[in-house]
């Protein structure tokens, strides 16, 4: 593979060093040209972008993702990111009052605070546990979620790969688990699409969401929900639009719409601007054209060198698994207390244009470095050689 190549066939601004794709990826040029197709088409037209080309092009973008992800497309529904869908869970699962949610330590502080509200209004609890994030064995996870569930664990919100220090979880068994003791799971797969290989159908999650803006380079605005149609009773859409009103809202059939009745009711938010839907295809041409095997061979080369160029570098302390199965293209240090992460992620950009990021949690600063098969090892040598001069 000519990694060159690959970068060469990505927009991308010659003057940045981007090691920041954990917030949101480059966009490869055969997406942009499309996007910017289907932008011009609702600039000229806008009623026949709407009425018209908007149903093939949704279905084809579902059946499409469908394929890639293992899955059928009337199990699959869009929306403009994670946050969204995990929201309208949130505020629409199920469960007696009383419940226990059962959270890892390192979820998205965003989702902590959804799920914080949600559990005040519906009188839930929240049960946090600790993550071993610096195992080299899956199975210390695998325990880990175990040790915590009890007889009143009513549900699982769990990060597939966690967005702090890039751990991978062996999140297939854990939910086998949790299955087999009849707790409903929800996974948050934020960074999972495009730098793992994704089996929807074996996984055994009740709901996976996951963004595509990410590690699958398609332009912010698009993401996915996955529903088990055992659980689908659990999710109801927390806005009403005309999907709302169509007679059998199960129906699982394809429609005019480029839906389903059950799909449709998610979907509809009136009119607006689905781009970022339509070109999901070209998205998975381009993550295909590589193929899983290579991007993961390129991650791990990439993170290797990361963490050989910047372990102990001003005190930076590795805290992403060594283990090829439990890491990706994140690669994560704890910062020590007298490094402010903030500051530092601003000068970084400020004065060599190097996008990484820094993330409290816990008490912790962790520095994020994102490495994608676009990025190089001149990056990431210049971000040495940056921290070297800002921290001496």
């Amino acid at each position: 593979m000519n990694w060159a190549d690959i970068l060469a066939s990505v927009e991308h601004d010659p003057e940045i060093t981007y090691l920041n794709t954990g917030t949101s990826g480059l966009i490869p040029k055969a997406v942009h040209q499309a996007t910017m197709q289907w932008r011009e088409k609702l600039h000229h037209n806008p009623t026949d972008y709407v009425w018209r080309a908007m149903a093939d092009e949704l279905w084809k973008s579902r059946a499409r993702l469908a394929t890639h992800l293992e899955s059928s497309p009337e199990r699959l529904v869009f929306f403009s990111n994670i946050s969204q869908a995990i929201n309208t869970f949130c505020l629409s699962v199920d469960l007696p009052q009383g419940s226990d949610i059962l959270l890892s330590d390192h979820e998205y502080g965003a989702m902590r605070w959804a799920w914080e509200r949600a559990a005040q209004i519906r009188g839930w609890n929240i049960v946090p546990f600790a993550l071993p994030i610096e195992t080299e064995d899956s199975q210390e996870i695998v325990a880990a979620v175990e040790r915590s569930i009890t007889s009143n664990t009513k549900l699982l919100f769990l990060s597939h790969i966690l967005y702090s220090t890039g751990l991978v979880l062996p999140i297939q068994e854990i939910c086998a688990r949790a299955r087999s003791r009849d707790i409903v799971t929800f996974i948050d797969g934020a960074h999972a699409p495009g730098m793992l290989p994704l089996d929807l159908s074996t996984i055994n999650a009740d709901f996976y969401a996951a963004n595509l803006h990410k590690w699958f380079l398609t332009p912010v605005g698009a993401a996915f929900l996955y529903c088990d149609p055992c659980s689908k009773h659990h999710l109801r859409p927390w806005q009403v639009s005309w999907g709302f009103s169509e007679g059998e809202l199960s129906a699982t059939e394809r429609n005019e719409f480029g839906s389903t009745p059950w799909i449709r009711q998610f979907e509809m938010e009136g009119t607006r601007d689905l781009t970022s839907w339509f070109v999901v295809s070209q998205s998975c041409d381009f993550v295909e054209s590589l193929g899983y095997p290579a991007i993961r061979a390129r991650h791990f080369e990439l993170s290797s060198f990361v963490r050989e160029a910047l372990s102990g570098l001003g005190g930076f302390q590795l805290c992403t698994p060594n283990h090829p199965q439990l890491r990706g293209g994140l690669t994560s240090f704890r910062l020590p207390a007298n490094v402010g992460g903030q500051k530092l992620r601003n000068d970084l950009w400020q004065k060599d244009k190097i996008e990484i990021n820094v993330i409290d949690l816990g008490g912790c600063q962790f520095f994020r470095v994102s490495t994608h098969v676009y990025n190089t090892m001149e990056e990431i040598e210049t971000l040495e050689k940056s921290l070297r001069s800002m921290l001496r």
